[in-house]
């Protein structure tokens, strides 16, 4: 027993949008996942999960173990949360950082989850899961580009590895920082095999439309007010169906003032049913209940300029396939790679299109049968197998380099 404690690993995530429970909270627990499985329980994993006092939110108590298994359906046993709280002014940044980069030196491994983060990291191994890569500057010629060039220097070599959520978002990552050469695509994993045999069942489908994504307003909103306002001004294609949006909202001002006006937007018709925080088991309801999934992230915004503003994998859509929902979403980014374009969905770039194609869907129900089947038996590239056996490659190249 002794031997076994002295040998146990530590492991630090960093992560410090925990509370938000959304995709990359979700990835945040299967890293969890893949680090209990390889090390076979004989491992402590700590979330490092910083937050700003703000909105009058004085104090918060860490989220439990028990909270990431009942939100994400999982059985892990070997987490906890270690939050801190930093004042909101010109400092906050700095010492926040450098408190991170020096917690990280007590572990075997630190993974950064952080979206868009810059923290160094110190332990034995630094993996840093790329969401999606944060911009130097927009031009090459202002002062505050070669000064953060300069100090990203020390950011790259700080890390053995990349990994990439993405082909999209690791195309971004060589534009932004053409100094990383070592990153690997790894897709974010939904669900296990095991679970996958079942979940669609065509005699529990209804005639819903389902979108799934926190509502918020800042970087890569979900666009809920713009697919409210799709369902609203076509709802004479849509007949008979219903529109369910699913998603947290933070007790920030402006979240809470754009859900408002989606409310405001959504009483236009009485089809339009917004679940506000809703528990894990109404999710998995709707999931299985729901006929088409409308996703439109990036919608009305240059992919090219604003890329950040994308989406940049789609954990929702790959849930919604797996339980025979039809994805309509987006042609862009990280939806391009999850959905076969009339084979298990169909991808858009305009509103008429979106309507289009959700009115095919509605008006042919063998073809949206095929396309069911199809969504749910093409996704073992999201699978947590997939997942773990990447991830342990990465793992198990860095420790023979070391």
């Amino acid at each position: 027993m002794k031997n076994e404690v002295r040998n146990k690993k530590l492991v630090c995530i960093l992560n410090s949008n925990l509370k938000t429970f959304g995709g990359g909270e979700k990835l945040t627990a299967y890293v969890c996942k893949f680090f209990e499985d390889y090390f076979e329980g004989n491992v402590q994993i700590d979330i490092f999960a910083p937050y700003e006092k703000s909105y009058g939110e004085k104090e918060r108590l860490p989220l439990t173990q028990e909270d990431l298994n009942r939100h994400f359906g999982m059985n892990l046993t070997k987490v906890r949360e270690i939050p801190f709280a930093s004042e909101r002014n010109i400092f906050s940044s700095i010492t926040r950082i450098r408190k991170i980069e020096l917690f990280t030196r007590d572990y075997d491994f630190f993974v950064n989850l952080n979206f868009q983060s810059l923290e160094r990291g110190f332990a034995k191994f630094n993996i840093y899961n790329c969401m999606f890569p944060p911009l130097i500057a927009r031009t090459k010629n202002s002062i505050k580009y070669f000064v953060k060039r300069l100090l990203r220097w020390n950011f790259y070599k700080s890390y053995d590895t990349f990994v990439s959520i993405s082909n999209f978002t690791d195309e971004w990552l060589k534009k932004y920082w053409p100094k990383v050469k070592n990153s690997t695509v790894i897709y974010p994993p939904v669900f296990n095999t095991a679970d996958l045999e079942g979940r669609y069942d065509e005699v529990k489908k209804k005639n819903i439309i389902l979108s799934v994504g926190r509502f918020f307003v800042e970087g890569h909103n979900k666009k809920q007010l713009e697919m409210v306002n799709f369902f609203v001004n076509n709802k004479d294609k849509f007949p008979g169906y219903e529109y369910h949006l699913v998603g947290n909202v933070q007790n920030v001002p402006g979240d809470l003032a754009y859900l408002d006006e989606i409310r405001k937007v959504a009483s236009e018709s009485k089809n339009i049913f917004i679940h506000e925080n809703c528990p894990y088991e109404e999710l998995l309801k709707l999931y299985k209940t729901a006929k088409i999934f409308w996703h439109a992230t990036g919608y009305g915004i240059p992919e090219e300029r604003e890329p950040e503003k994308m989406e940049h994998f789609g954990i929702t859509t790959v849930e919604a396939m797996s339980y025979g929902a039809v994805p309509v979403v987006i042609n862009k980014a990280g939806q391009k790679e999850i959905v076969e374009q009339d084979k298990s969905g169909f991808k858009w770039k305009t509103e008429s299109e979106c309507v289009e194609f959700t009115s095919k869907l509605i008006n042919d129900d063998g073809l949206r049968r095929k396309m069911a089947e199809k969504a749910y038996t093409s996704l073992h590239a999201f699978s947590y197998e997939s997942f773990y056996e990447k991830m342990k490659a990465v793992v198990e190249k860095k420790i023979l380099q070391k």
